[in-house]
């Protein structure tokens, strides 16, 4: 990276030596600005392979200062084809002297060529830090890190240094706090550059917080302040079956409101001003387009030499006076640049500042200023933030309106400069103008215009990947101008629009609040049921506004020469003032400011919220006794090497960054996690001896984290693994698990389908049965710990022998034989004795019966002794099974 301000602009100084050119110094004949600078190849691949960033070429501005010029040739005096728009940008291919040439038209007259003389200058060499131009490293808490941009060789001849963040202009720097660092180094002419930068996070050390709740500076010193409206924590519920652990309990969705003001300001503007948030949270600067304070003391920013006048080119009646946004930087620390961009109400003039808070010791300064981006621009300006295919976010979107025209202005500004488009869209000509609003979530844009004496908004769909506009509704509210449409905001879900029109009272002339209703579509039928909020003939309605930006609000309203500000408090909802929650301005009711509103609220832009430092956490998963618990811990003080050692609370441990565990039983469990950090030595950079593991590391610390976690009972059937059922015979037989350790048991069997405990069945097949635990959540949601049992049900029936107690051998064809009526067994064996305990009759067939005679001769009618024995058919591995008795024979 060498430069890194934008496209639009570039520091040319470093000390004394360093040059700057203004949009001031008209003396020349068109304006040359931003990067000086001769194009550069990007980096090759560093160790390893690795890609590096690309390096960030930012072309060379011009732009025509004669507001009456039409058309234009530029010759760029490198061969290169010319430019034919009013603000060209190009990039030279060497350095050098170029004789720039613009011939322009004024009022269909071409006029004569004008010349300015550019010097292209070489950056330096590229700074690095671990060889690389984006490195990331981590160290001991406690430890100190010198940064050397030039570490291993000597640095170019004549260089100087610019730090993140403090400012410091001296060759290394050393660090002892987490944060990015980057060193902008400039070459001796002081207008090209190179940038490296650094995240450095110490290990596990204790971030320093800042910011506090969101301020709105605007009116006479009028100061609004919103802060969080306390909640209840949430515990963890513990019957939950996943969560994180060693973390303090969340809270509730947080909301805010607003609070009594801690302190007034220095601003004193009836309509614009602007204000920016840093990644921390905190107040970076803010303006009314004119003046610039610090937000850190409220004391007016420094102006960075040569600039001496110390008010910016805006004005402070502007509807919309002023903008800042943080500039994305390529190969370079966020949000240390910011672009401030101003509207001068008398002159149409749209144009930007920018401010480095590296200069002053930290404390920001304005570097350069009024630089010119375009004529005839309407009092309006609007931000939203551009993302990447990924949805990452890579910059700003900035829209203007020209005044005489119907165009749209877009600006997109990211790391790599900032590109224009225009659009020519909506009503043309408008006699004045209120608001410009985009939506909270950046969907829709809406404008405030009067045309021939009516008052007009305009909706347009914002197309989320290119910015572009799309013209979705024009809405004629049916009110003659004045009362003036002025103020503008969108309901969070951009379903309703919330409008004021500016009345007089000195005049008699009403103002309104009043909503509409964009679901609608049809332009006559929104304006036909528009709903009117409040109106008042003591105060003038102004601006409206939900706060605070970036989260679901209410949406205030700006009155004249109040201290007590009414607000809508739930926007969402469609209705009159009692459903939306408004109390009327004519009230003492209201959100409290100190100083006094006018009619204008600031434009507020929150820079991208900085990322919480690594923390000792893990997460849970699974919390079923017998079932395996899963731990989980991840980055900590990634890259170093960490060992990391579990106690699972009931007398076990393991190591690792993901165990599994298997409790045995049901219960609450202390879970203590001990991990060791260790930093690399010179010794250990150099040998890698795997059985040694960290021992040649250097032990950096000790943490260590408790917590708790709850296992839940999980039930226990008790199914066989086999059963009979004799199909044969059609039997049925009933399945029981037999559940114990239940809590509020569920059953699914399978493959019937069924839910209850128990279950008939009359087919073969292989049953399973789901019993769970039911457990219901605090949220009302059920969870539950499952187990499956099985049984495979086969062919199998039970032998079956009848023994007669007696039959009657007489020849009369009626129980002649001594019969044993039989099914499903083998091995048979029978055995009749006689009273000496002779047997007389013996058998292995079951079908092969006695008829009474002995020898051939019919025996006695008496008792008979009996033994008879077989074995089951289809349970051949029982036991024999023998019956013994008497049967009587009968003549």
């Amino acid at each position: 990276m060498w430069g890194g301000i934008g496209t639009n602009l570039r520091i040319f100084f470093i000390a004394a030596t360093l040059s700057l050119t203004s949009y001031l110094s008209f003396c020349q004949e068109f304006f040359v600005g931003g990067k000086k600078c001769m194009k550069m190849p990007a980096m090759p691949p560093g160790p390893n392979g690795q890609a590096q960033s690309a390096d960030c070429n930012e072309p060379t501005i011009f732009f025509d200062t004669n507001p009456d010029a039409t058309a234009w040739e530029w010759n760029f005096g490198d061969g290169s084809t010319p430019a034919t728009t009013r603000n060209p940008q190009h990039s030279y291919d060497q350095a050098g002297t170029y004789i720039v040439t613009l011939i322009r038209t004024v009022n269909s007259i071409v006029q004569a060529p004008v010349t300015e003389t550019v010097i292209i200058s070489q950056p330096p060499q590229q700074p690095k830090f671990f060889d690389k131009i984006s490195a990331d490293t981590t160290v001991c808490d406690g430890k100190t890190v010198r940064l050397d941009p030039y570490k291993g060789s000597a640095p170019p001849p004549g260089v100087t240094y610019l730090w993140f963040p403090k400012g410091q202009t001296t060759p290394t720097i050393d660090v002892t706090e987490a944060g990015c660092y980057s060193v902008e180094v400039f070459d001796p002419s002081g207008q090209c550059s190179r940038t490296a930068k650094i995240n450095i996070k110490f290990c596990l050390q204790q971030s320093n917080s800042s910011g506090g709740g969101e301020k709105w500076y605007f009116g006479t010193g009028a100061t609004l302040e919103f802060g969080l409206n306390p909640s209840t924590p949430i515990e963890r519920d513990p019957l939950e079956d996943n969560g994180d652990l060693f973390e303090d309990p969340e809270e509730e969705d947080p909301t805010y409101v607003p609070v009594t003001p801690s302190k007034d300001n220095p601003i004193d503007s009836p309509e614009g001003a602007a204000m920016v948030y840093g990644s921390k949270g905190d107040l970076v600067f803010y303006t009314d387009g004119v003046k610039i304070y610090r937000g850190s003391d409220d004391q007016p920013m420094a102006f960075f030499p040569p600039l001496t006048n110390s008010d910016l080119g805006g004005t402070n009646t502007s509807i919309q006076s002023s903008l800042i946004i943080p500039k994305n930087s390529c190969n370079e620390c966020p949000n240390h640049l910011y672009y401030i961009y101003t509207l001068n109400e008398t002159t149409g003039m749209l144009s930007y500042s920018v401010v480095d808070m590296r200069r002053d010791d930290g404390k920001g300064a304005v570097v350069e200023k009024d630089v010119p981006v375009s004529f005839t621009s309407a009092p309006q300006i609007a931000t939203r933030k551009a993302f990447d295919d990924s949805g990452n976010e890579v910059g700003y979107y900035i829209y203007s309106h020209d005044s005489k025209t119907n165009e749209f202005r877009i600006l997109k500004v990211d790391s790599t400069g900032t590109t224009e488009r225009t659009q020519a869209l909506g009503i043309d000509d408008a006699d004045a103008t209120g608001y410009m609003r985009i939506s909270p979530l950046g969907d829709k844009l809406a404008m405030a215009i009067v045309k021939n004496g009516q008052n007009f908004i305009e909706v347009y769909d914002i197309d989320p990947e290119t910015g572009s506009l799309k013209l979705n509704v024009t809405i004629d509210l049916k009110i003659p101008a004045p009362p003036m449409v002025y103020g503008l905001e969108f309901s969070y879900d951009a379903q309703l629009l919330y409008t004021t029109l500016r009345g007089d009272p000195a005049t008699g002339v009403k103002s309104y609040l009043y909503q509409l209703n964009l679901n609608r579509k049809d332009p006559a039928v929104i304006t036909a049921e528009k709903i009117k909020i409040d109106e008042s003939a003591t105060y003038t309605f102004g601006a409206l506004q939900m706060g605070p930006v970036n989260s679901v609000g209410a949406i205030y309203m700006a009155v004249d020469g109040r201290t007590l500000l009414p607000y809508i408090s739930q926007p969402d909802a469609l209705g009159g003032a009692s459903i939306v929650g408004y109390v009327p301005v004519s009230n003492v009711f209201g959100a409290e400011v100190i100083g006094e509103s006018h009619f204008g609220f600031p434009n507020v832009v929150r820079a991208k919220p900085q990322q919480d430092g690594e923390g000792l956490s893990a997460t849970y998963q699974g919390t079923c006794q017998g079932q395996p618990t899963k731990f989980s811990t991840q980055g900590i003080c990634s890259p170093m090497k960490a060992e990391i050692h579990w106690d699972f609370g009931d007398g076990t441990t393991g190591t690792g960054k993901e165990p599994t565990h298997i409790y045995e039983k049901e219960g609450t469990y202390k879970i203590i996690m001990t991990v060791d950090v260790f930093s690399e030595t010179v010794l250990s950079q150099n040998v890698n001896i795997p059985l040694l593991g960290n021992a040649l590391k250097q032990k950096c610390n000790t943490f260590v984290v408790t917590d708790e976690i709850y296992i839940k009972p999980t039930p226990v059937p008790n199914l066989p693994d086999e059963d009979y059922l004799c199909v044969l015979k059609g039997l049925t037989k009933v399945l029981n698990p037999k559940a114990t350790n239940t809590v509020d048991p569920q059953y699914l069997w399978t493959p019937t389908s069924e839910t209850t405990p128990t279950i008939t069945i009359s087919a073969l097949a292989t049953y399973g049965v789901t019993v769970s635990n039911k457990f219901v959540l605090q949220s009302g949601t059920p969870v539950f710990c499952k187990v499956k049992d099985e049984v495979v049900v086969k062919e199998g029936c039970e032998p079956q022998l009848f023994v007669p107690e007696a039959f009657t051998p007489n020849g009369d064809g009626k129980n002649d034989r001594f019969e044993l009526p039989h099914e499903f067994i083998t091995d048979f064996d029978l055995k009749i004795y006689n009273r000496w305990g002779e047997i007389i009759f013996e058998s292995f067939e079951p079908d092969k019966l006695w008829d009474g005679t002995y020898k051939g001769k019919l025996m006695a009618p008496m008792l008979y002794a009996f033994v008879v024995s077989y074995k089951s058919e289809y349970f051949p591995e029982r036991p024999k099974i023998t019956k013994t008795g008497g049967i009587l024979l009968i003549k």
